[in-house]
């Protein structure tokens, strides 16, 4: 027999000249080296001011326009012919920021945030710099900062004073979820899951952040942002006919008549608006360059102060914060079962609930529900309390053979959780009561009934006729 190889069909690919001259954009290599585009964005802007504040003289008094591509492709040109002109614009770059720091006008992490975009231009441009030497002269990290996180007290001041629903929202998701700003850019309905309990009240949700990017990672939310969402949702419903799909942002701007996502950019807008509403904006003091509180940082600083205080486990916490630990990679969940740290989450829901109202009527659920598993295990225990005292009845009356069947099946199907539960207490009590000598007889008579390869008697133990350790002794032996 012959093989007819049949070779694997490619889908036809042509490349474009215009394509392959587009990689000698400096501006284009630029962007192409940013995923994501909030991150874009921000890179331009500090990318700008780093070239704005080149002097004209460096290019040879050549007038350079003042448009963002005109003036990287100045600088990138400049770059290529003499690196070490472009590492020392860079280095004295550095140093001005430095000053910047060492007023207390500049952090130190932003400083390195600055630099950022200017390296991913010199890498998207394959110019070569030593950015180990520029990176000796950032200053020293600062270990603490002055600023704090939102209280709660201050959250449900916000949450009086927010009289659209879809701020309700934001205050509630983002503080009981813990993720960045940018993760608004993101989120459409299909990325959050909401979860119940038997009687319909919201148990919390699971939240997606960055779907569809590398970084993606899952957090959750509480019953009381459930509450918001789900009121949220039937909003839109009213509003527009139909319920939100799948693929759709989950905030719409207002502004516009047909769906439009509400990005980070308008999440802030509003959020600094309820913040300067309950008088946390006022002018700052002279001399003073920040906020108490970071208008949107804040709410991820109570996100993490909640679940320290909740003493939820330090590698579920950084997990839910998107902070890279070493964890099992993510992967698609649909259930409440498929989230394995939603139970370690749920430690933190009284400590993260703004509304006392809320956070009280989820205290009650809670003690209900341990009421409930408390009381199903008193019932566990009479069930197995009977069982015992039938088991000595019929000791008692000399019917040994039905229950020596009984326990000889109960060792063949050990995976059964009643009989786990029956042989944890004979062991428990034999354990307690058997002597050294008991506990040694038993072990021969199992050896032996191994070694001659047949079933042990298990009422030997249990006879009540004997000296030994029985159910006749149970209660009075010593």
């Amino acid at each position: 027999m012959v093989l007819k190889y049949d070779p694997p069909h490619y889908v036809s690919l042509k490349i474009n000249y215009d394509d392959i001259n587009s990689r000698n954009n400096p501006y284009q290599l630029f962007l192409d080296n940013i995923k994501s585009p909030e991150t874009a964005r921000k890179y331009k802007k500090m990318l700008e001011r780093f070239l704005l504040s080149i002097p004209d003289q460096v290019y040879e008094n050549t007038k350079v326009k003042s448009d963002l591509k005109s003036m990287i492709k100045h600088f990138v040109a400049l770059a290529k012919k003499n690196p070490d002109l472009a590492t020392d614009i860079i280095a004295t770059y550095i140093k001005e920021e430095k000053k910047l720091v060492e007023a207390g006008k500049l952090s130190s992490g932003t400083l390195e945030n600055h630099i950022k975009p200017i390296k991913v231009l010199l890498d998207a441009n394959r110019i070569a710099i030593h950015w180990k030497s520029l990176h000796r002269l950032y200053p020293r990290k600062q270990s603490t900062t002055n600023d704090r996180a939102y209280t709660k007290a201050e959250l449900q001041k916000m949450l009086e004073v927010a009289r659209d629903l879809t701020d309700k929202v934001i205050i509630t998701v983002f503080s009981s979820g813990g993720f960045r700003l940018e993760a608004w850019n993101y989120f459409t309905w299909k990325d959050i899951k909401l979860f119940k309990n038997q009687d319909n009240s919201y148990k919390g949700g699971a939240l997606l952040v960055y779907s569809n990017d590398e970084e993606s990672y899952w957090t959750h939310i509480t019953p009381e942002a459930c509450k918001y969402v789900e009121m949220y949702r039937e909003k839109w419903k009213s509003d527009i006919g139909v319920y939100p799909k799948d693929d759709q942002p989950f905030l719409k701007a207002v502004k516009y008549p047909t769906i439009h996502r509400l990005n980070s950019t308008g999440v802030k807008k509003r959020i600094g608006k309820i913040v300067k509403a309950i008088g946390m904006r006022d002018s700052l003091p002279e001399g003073k360059k920040r906020y108490e509180v970071p208008l949107d940082h804040g709410f991820r600083k109570y996100f993490n102060t909640m679940m320290r205080r909740a003493k939820v486990n330090y590698l579920d916490k950084e997990d839910m914060m998107g902070h890279k630990v070493g964890l099992e990679k993510h992967y698609e969940r649909y259930q409440e079962e498929d989230f394995e740290r939603f139970p370690e989450y749920q430690k933190a829901i009284a400590f993260l609930t703004i509304s006392d109202e809320d956070r009280l009527r989820f205290e009650n659920q809670q003690k209900q529900e341990i009421l409930d598993e408390v009381t199903q295990k008193d019932y566990q225990i009479e069930d197995m309390s009977a069982r015992l005292s039938e088991v000595e009845n019929e000791v008692k009356n000399g019917r040994n053979t039905r229950w020596n069947s009984l326990f000889q099946e109960s060792f063949r199907h050990q995976d059964n959780e009643k009989v786990q539960l029956i042989l944890t207490l004979l062991h428990m009590w034999f354990e307690m009561r058997a002597t050294e000598e008991e506990k040694q007889a038993l072990w021969k008579k199992l050896q032996d009934a191994k070694k001659e390869g047949k079933p042990l008697n298990i009422m030997d133990m249990l006879d009540p006729d004997k000296d030994e350790l029985s159910w006749k002794n149970l209660y009075s032996k010593k």
